[in-house]
């Protein structure tokens, strides 16, 4: 090497550098380069007093070099040393506390290189000492190993939660065990002597791992999927059944801090109440949020009811109306009170007692179920009319942990409009297919209905009553076709009174048939005492015939009875009003 190097070459080959110092081993020629201003007129000083450079970097080192690491940097200077170092490398480093001011008691570490440089032309060995400021870079990297410190102090507090601990070099596959149980929770706490982590997971496997989670714990234990899991996070957790279907715990840690993991410390433990209960909660949190985020969406208003009997707002529409009308009651302090006060301004007369029972606190704390809504409808007053609303509530956990009671609005004048149109439609149906156009009563398609059941009902005794009205082709000639209905009407009136609407049928014209269950012979006689009465008050002509049982009998029979005597005395009152004429 020349006796000079160029300062430009000096940094290339060993960067931004403190000094230099090169041997060559041939000539035994010693030079040194101080590239630190600072460090300069040190050195003069020092090279004046001492031409040897040893003693003169030994005198160095004592003034300047940290008491902790002088014996280190001075041994790098010593031949024999530094000989040794060399035989098998080409580069020989350490990192020192180096004071560059003699005014001031502060270090910053260096790192002081030995590099061989050989001139294969002439033979000769260069042996280079370069020193480097790294006291930024290597204050950083001790915080970091600080904070890995920690990490691990963290991570080994895994043996105060999880029964079973073990570090894995995943590179090696050796298994240390930290901590061991003595149940089967992780590897075994009898199999502490296998230190192969594959052959270990692979008998906890099969010796302790429920059937139906084998095949998942394969995949979940290798090392491959492991190393998946902590490459992008710091660890990773997984639920799974022992041989005893117990829940337990994985736990896996990563404590390499290299982008590409090498090491991991697991911890198992049975936690098997505690999972139990998680997976109840989350499964009913998430039934309940799912439920609150459905009537975000379809309510116009949503508000949660606290445990201290406040409303806190949830959700409303854009609607003007409905944001006045939520943003009135949103600071209520007492929801009884707020509420009643909405029912009395808002709610229409009618609903307004039921509404209040129906929102009572008390009452919701009693009634709303945990898995479905309980609500009702009701109408609100608006200008010209109202609409109908659907109240709701039910229940969620909210942010706190605390079970909170869901209060929603939504508008359903639509829908309840349209069902009671179909109601309607629907009635009236009913009302042509079974009752009677004319009296409202139940009609002959009923009838015949209703005498296919009567076999299989329970009775201890039946009366039949068939009825006709007499003389109404003469009572629509002289009187007209409306005084012919008010006289059918006023039959059917006063059957239903005596013998009930469920009992009565106008089977054609003037003709009806009813029938009377478990009645004595004198109440029978009684009712149509009155019956026949009621006609005469109205002198109204009718013709009835009754036939009566207490046993089991053939109902066409009977009926047939009946309207054999009904005809018997319609020709006697015929053959009466011909002989008065």
């Amino acid at each position: 090497m020349n006796k000079t190097i160029d300062d430009e070459i000096i940094r290339s080959s060993f960067g931004d550098c403190l000094f230099l110092f090169y041997s060559d081993t041939k000539l035994n020629k010693k030079v040194i380069r101080m590239m630190d201003e600072e460090l300069k007129p040190v050195w003069d000083r020092i090279f004046s007093r001492c031409e040897d450079y040893y003693r003169a970097v030994c005198e160095l080192v004592e003034k300047r070099v940290h008491p902790e690491d002088r014996e280190k940097v001075r041994d790098i200077f010593t031949f024999d040393k530094y000989t040794e170092l060399m035989k098998e490398r080409k580069s020989y480093s350490i990192i020192f506390r180096y004071r560059k001011n003699e005014n001031t008691e502060d270090y910053i570490y260096e790192r002081l290189t030995i590099t061989r440089l050989m001139d294969d032309e002439e033979g000769r060995e260069t042996l280079v000492f370069s020193s480097l400021d790294i006291d930024r870079e290597y204050k950083e990297q001790l915080l970091e190993v600080e904070a890995k410190k920690q990490h691990f102090s963290v991570t080994y507090a895994l043996g105060r939660e999880y029964s079973s601990i073990f570090y894995v070099d995943m590179e090696t596959g050796k298994l240390t065990p930290y901590n061991l149980s003595n149940r089967i929770e992780g590897m075994f706490g009898d199999m502490f002597s296998i230190l192969d982590y594959d052959e270990a997971s692979s008998n906890y496997i099969e010796q302790a791992v429920s059937k139906k989670d084998k095949e998942m714990m394969r995949k979940v234990l290798s090392k491959k999927f492991i190393l998946s899991q902590v490459r992008g996070q710091d660890h990773f957790t997984w639920v799974y059944q022992n041989n005893e279907e117990s829940y337990c715990e994985m736990k896996c840690v990563r404590v390499s801090e290299e982008d590409e993991p090498t090491a991991v410390v697991m911890g198992f433990a049975v936690k098997d109440a505690e999972i139990r209960v998680e997976m109840e909660e989350k499964a009913q949190t998430d039934f309940q949020l799912s439920l609150l985020d459905g009537l975000s969406r379809d309510f116009e208003m949503v508000w949660l009811l606290r445990k201290d009997r406040k409303m806190r707002l949830f959700r409303v529409s854009d609607n003007p109306e409905v944001q006045r009308v939520a943003l009135r009651y949103y600071d209520s302090d007492d929801y009884d009170l707020g509420f009643t006060s909405f029912i009395e301004q808002y709610v229409c007369e009618e609903d307004r007692e039921r509404l209040k029972d129906f929102t009572r606190y008390d009452n919701l704390i009693k009634n709303v179920p945990r898995e479905r809504m309980y609500s009702t409808v009701f109408k609100r007053v608006i200008p010209n009319g109202f609409v109908y609303l659907q109240l709701c509530f039910t229940r969620a956990v909210g942010p706190d942990g605390e079970e909170n009671i869901v209060c929603a609005f939504r508008d359903v004048d639509e829908l309840v409009k349209e069902e009671n149109k179909r109601r309607e439609l629907y009635t009236n149906a009913i009302k042509e297919r079974d009752l009677d156009g004319l009296t409202g009563i139940r009609n002959r398609f009923c009838y015949e209905n209703f005498i296919k059941t009567v076999d299989s009902r329970e009775y201890n005794s039946l009366a039949v009553f068939y009825i006709d009205g007499d003389f109404l082709h003469e009572l629509n000639n002289t009187r007209g076709h409306d005084a012919g209905d008010d006289f059918i009407k006023y039959v059917a009136n006063v059957a239903v009174s005596l013998w009930g609407v469920d009992n009565t049928f106008r089977i054609g014209g003037d003709e009806f048939v009813v029938f009377d269950f478990d009645e004595s012979r004198g109440e029978i006689i009684k009712r149509l005492d009155v019956f026949r009465r009621k006609m005469d008050e109205k002198k109204y002509s009718v013709s009835v015939g009754y036939s009566h049982t207490e046993a089991k009998t053939d109902l066409q029979e009977l009926i047939s009875d009946a309207e054999k005597k009904m005809f018997e005395e319609k020709e006697k009152h015929h053959a009466n009003h011909k002989e008065t004429r």
